[in-house]
């Protein structure tokens, strides 16, 4: 197998480029460093020590790409459970035995391979290039080395290469295929006809004694969490922006920043687009003879625009793109427009889009705006660098003050002006509010905040926003009393009783349906639903309707949806026919889905070749 790798470059490279760089550009790699102490080890593979440093950098990285994926959603103590602890360490222990058997096997991918997989990245092209200035900026946001990185891109690869093997072989069934097929693409026709539960509310009570009852036996179900309400405080550079410059600030700034008020040169062109739809030999054919026929009156230009070109949105307008400035059409494009002169007609321009005949109709020159059109620019910008610059005094101010003053936010709100934000009913589950991210929540749930009652520290919650918050009432967990919740029961209760007495009418009306009397119902509703298409159908609707015996149509069940009971008749079901694309694509689907598991077996099975040992109790797997 190993060697069917190595003599197959292309798909490694195309294997490493879908699979492996996503954990280099998001979550980095984790450290190869086999050089261990036994010292305060934690687990063992091939008898070398992973430390309790290990396991806190690889943390660090799975912590920076959660981060990253999550946003707000995104918690700091996500790994801090026995299931997070177990998922650092299995990717270590998988790390260190895919690397001895890599040594073991002498598979070995070169130098050059890894520099060319490198210049495919994404993450380092630009206009479909490499880019070495985005490749350097990875390289020194991260603390890399150029050799560093070709070097864990090599053995990535390598590792990739045993994972990969054993996630490609897995082979599924044709005959498994179409039966996938078949259920996912019957569609069955369905009309309703519903014996809505709302309409027998009427018909029923609920009393206290059962509303108490309920409570007693289903305690479990109203158990609060610890609840906040919280009050914070926001310091941003707006509360800043007061200041005026003076008429000699506005003069000085408009002479010393000529760029940044000129306009820059802008053309106007019209095209006539011609697609590749009939072959580019013949596309490029009719862009030269309409060529000919604009540069010998300029004046049908508009006209055939309108019958040849294939950009819509232009060719209404004969052609015309108003217009724009360098750099926002394609290259070619904008390079022939910005080479030619006022009324020039030039081309066939060959772009991804077709040809190009193009008319450059005017020209606006670069310009400088006058003062009297960007004042109101400059006052904003003095404005904004004013606040900028007192809000980064005023930040540490506010920091302290929050620190130093912690029994009270009414200090910072005196000296800003700030106004508090109150919250109620926050858990450790976080709040609505983004500025209560869960940093804040965070703190909000310490020990000096909940116990002690202090003011969080000043936390950054966006750029140049900082955030203090406070308890102002803390409710500890508990189980909420039957006053508080037995509105909430009723209606459950309410809702329940009337949905029987439907169901009863409903299930008797059923019986006379199936036996082919279906006088006084009235189906509504005529639609095609599958397993694919479930519409706006709960998933339990739909299975009861695709598991219905449709040997005999029509066929007729019931169904509780939403509080209703519907009783469904189903008229027509159907197979979509398969051709061996569909079942080849069917078969590629399911391997993709069984892959996985097959890669964990193969892992647990290395970890077991390579000695993988955990040494820790409070790292052992959770039974």
């Amino acid at each position: 197998m190993l060697e069917a790798f190595r003599n197959h470059k292309r798909w490694l490279m195309f294997i490493a480029t879908v699979f492996i760089v996503p954990s280099f550009v998001v979550t980095g790699i984790y450290s190869y460093n086999s050089m261990m102490t036994d010292d305060g080890a934690i687990a063992k593979v091939d008898d070398v020590s992973i430390t309790p440093q290990d396991f806190d950098e690889a943390k660090r990285k799975r912590l920076d790409s959660m981060r990253q994926q999550l946003g707000e959603a995104f918690r700091p103590n996500m790994l801090d459970t026995a299931e997070g602890r177990s998922i650092v360490l299995d990717s270590i222990m998988n790390d260190r035995s895919l690397a001895g058997e890599v040594a073991k096997e002498h598979i070995m991918v070169t130098e050059e391979t890894a520099i060319q997989m490198i210049k495919t990245f994404p993450a380092f092209q630009v206009d479909g290039k490499f880019s070495a200035e985005q490749y350097s900026n990875f390289l020194a946001g991260r603390g890399y080395s150029d050799q560093y990185f070709v070097e864990l891109v090599r053995r990535d690869i390598a590792h990739s290469l045993l994972t990969e093997g054993v996630s490609r072989s897995v082979l599924v069934p044709k005959v498994m295929a179409e039966r996938v097929m078949d259920l996912l693409t019957e569609a069955r026709t369905v009309k309703v006809h519903a014996f809505a539960g709302s309409d027998y509310h009427k018909s029923v009570k609920v009393t206290d004694e059962e509303v108490k009852a309920y409570w007693e036996s289903h305690k479990n179900e109203f158990n609060a969490p610890d609840e906040i309400d919280v009050e914070y405080v926001v310091l941003t550079p707006d509360l800043f922006k007061t200041g005026q410059p003076s008429e000699e600030d506005i003069v000085t700034f408009y002479e010393q920043n000529p760029n940044r008020f000129r306009a820059a040169e802008q053309r106007r062109a019209s095209h006539i687009l011609i697609d590749l739809s009939n072959g580019k030999e013949a596309a490029l054919k009719l862009a030269n003879e309409l060529l000919e026929q604009v540069k010998a009156d300029p004046t049908r230009f508009a006209d055939l625009a309108k019958k040849h070109s294939a950009d819509p949105g232009s060719a209404r307008l004969g052609g015309d793109l108003d217009f724009f400035n360098q750099g926002v059409m394609v290259p070619a494009f904008d390079k022939a427009v910005f080479a030619a002169k006022k009324g020039e007609i030039v081309g066939p321009i060959e772009t991804d889009f077709g040809y190009h005949v193009i008319y450059v109709t005017d020209v606006k020159g670069e310009d400088t705006r006058p003062l009297s059109e960007v004042r109101g620019q400059i006052i904003a910008l003095y404005q904004e660098q004013q606040a900028q610059n007192t809000f980064a005094t005023e930040a540490e101010n506010f920091t302290n003050m929050v620190y130093e003053q912690s029994d009270s936010l009414e200090p910072v709100i005196k000296k800003y002006n700030l106004k508090p934000v109150l919250v109620k009913n926050v858990t450790r589950d976080g709040s609505n509010d983004p500025k209560l991210n869960p940093n804040v929540i965070d703190s909000l749930f310490g020990d000096e905040s909940l116990r002690e009652k202090r003011n969080t520290q000043a936390v950054e919650v966006a750029q140049n926003t900082l955030v203090s918050a406070r308890i102002v009432n803390y409710r500890p967990a508990h189980t909420r009393s039957v006053d508080e919740v037995k509105d909430q029961i009723a209606a459950r209760l309410l809702a329940q009783k009337a949905l029987n007495l439907a169901q009863a009418d409903g299930e008797k009306a059923l019986a006379k349906a199936q036996a082919g009397d279906v006088n006084g119902l009235n189906f509504k509703n005529d639609m095609v639903v599958s397993r694919q298409k479930a519409n706006p159908n709960t998933l339990d609707f739909i299975n009861q309707v695709m598991r219905a015996d449709v040997s005999k149509l029509p066929t007729y069940i019931g169904v509780v949806d939403k509080g209703d009971y519907l009783i469904v008749e189903i008229s027509k079901s159907e197979k979509m026919p398969m051709n061996a694309d569909a079942i080849n694509a069917s078969r590629n689907e399911l391997a993709r889905l069984y892959a996985p598991s097959d890669e964990v077996g193969y892992l647990s099975a290395l970890r077991a070749k390579h000695g993988a040992v955990i040494l820790h109790k409070d790292y052992q797997p959770q039974q």
